[in-house]
């Protein structure tokens, strides 16, 4: 049987410290898919980041409208996620479950 797998989107910044533990000023944005083996979130298999994005480009993955995300994912070449996420029907938007409109 072969296992389901469940992907949760987010929407993350990140600000970049210096060693000494200054702030830099350097912001990061990106989208975190998380990757679990179950629809409660708890068995997290893995955690894929696509990074170094401004916020433009990041929001433009667009997390909560399928068809936009869709086309994003593959202009990433993550064709293997859409084709899961189109098996189950549905995904996850920070922790909210998102169902495909038939």
């Amino acid at each position: 049987m072969e296992q389901q797998v469940m992907f949760d989107f987010w929407y993350l910044k990140s600000e970049e410290i210096e060693l000494d533990g200054t702030e830099s000023g350097a912001i990061s944005y990106e989208v975190a898919i998380g990757v679990f083996g179950d629809a409660e979130l708890e068995h997290q298999l893995d955690d894929i980041r696509i990074t170094g994005l401004i916020k433009e480009d990041m929001l433009a993955f667009s997390i909560i409208h399928p068809p936009t995300l869709f086309q994003k994912l593959e202009e990433e070449g993550l064709f293997n996620i859409i084709e899961e996420i189109k098996a189950t029907g549905f995904y996850f938007v920070m922790g909210e479950k998102q169902l495909l409109e038939s």
